[in-house]
């Protein structure tokens, strides 16, 4: 009586029906200081505590399947399935939670009856198994077709002559002399494996192992080389082949100019 006819008192202009009851004022500061103490105490659980306070249920582990359904008589409850039911043995069955729309989920299943022998044998594996083998296999077979069109073919800039007279060229232009000076220092260290020495650097290097380009005579060799400078080639020698000559190439004419579908062709002067 004394607190309403204090508030009555502060508030003259106020009716007393309007003022706040004893009752609600105890409800708000319970309330603000229970939501006070959770927020110091920084205890909550992450299950039960709602999305704007920083918590959500936990979906990393997945709900069971789904009960059975029956019919009233108590027999399996059966939907119409217009898609092939594949018995090859396979029994796997692949839960997820996919979304639907903002905030909903959908709880989907993957049952090996719907796939196809190589596709249920295939997913029983798990997915982390199976993604190296398939990348192996997709790169193998993209790399097959792209060049399935160039079987056979033979370029004249991958002979082994033209490789060779690269090799002659970047000698006389000191082509590239700091890639060749940290490989040389490299290989000081102990034994060194450098892939650019030899691993293939073309894709017909399978059936142009010993092909030879005859108009070039002075940089013939028998097996094929190194296609750039080498760490260890000398810049004072030429790759100018002066002491061993091959045997006669077809379109060669001796010491003088060939003429090759009836015209004289100077660069193979031999």
């Amino acid at each position: 009586l004394k607190a309403a006819a204090a508030s009555s008192a502060a508030f003259p202009s106020v009716p007393r029906a309007a003022l706040p009851s004893r009752a609600a004022l105890s409800g708000a500061m319970l309330l603000l200081r229970a939501k006070q103490h959770a927020l110091t105490q920084g205890r909550r659980g992450i299950a039960t505590s709602a999305v704007r306070m920083g918590g959500a249920p936990p979906y990393l582990h997945m709900p069971p399947a789904p009960p059975p359904e029956f019919e009233p008589d108590g027999s399996a409850k059966k939907y119409p399935l217009h898609q092939p039911i594949w018995d090859h043995g396979y029994d796997w069955e692949h839960w997820s939670l996919l979304p639907a729309g903002v905030f909903h989920t959908v709880y989907y299943g993957d049952f090996a009856q719907d796939y196809p022998p190589y596709w249920a044998w295939l997913q029983k594996f798990p997915m982390w198994v199976v993604t190296p083998f398939l990348t192996l296999w997709a790169i193998v077979t993209m790399v097959v077709f792209q060049n399935a069109g160039s079987i056979g073919i033979k370029p004249k800039r991958y002979t082994i002559e033209w490789m060779q007279a690269t090799r002659e060229r970047e000698r006389q232009e000191n082509t590239n002399p700091v890639t060749r000076y940290l490989d040389r220092r490299r290989s000081e260290r102990g034994g060194t494996w450098i892939a650019q020495y030899s691993l293939p650097w073309h894709p017909y290097w399978v059936w142009m192992s010993g092909s030879h380009d005859e108009d070039v005579p002075e940089y013939f060799q028998s097996k094929p080389g190194s296609p750039h400078l080498h760490y260890t080639d000398s810049l004072s020698k030429s790759f100018i082949n002066d002491d061993e000559r091959p045997p006669p190439l077809r379109g060669h004419l001796g010491a003088g100019a060939a003429a090759v579908g009836g015209t004289t062709d100077a660069s193979i002067i031999t």
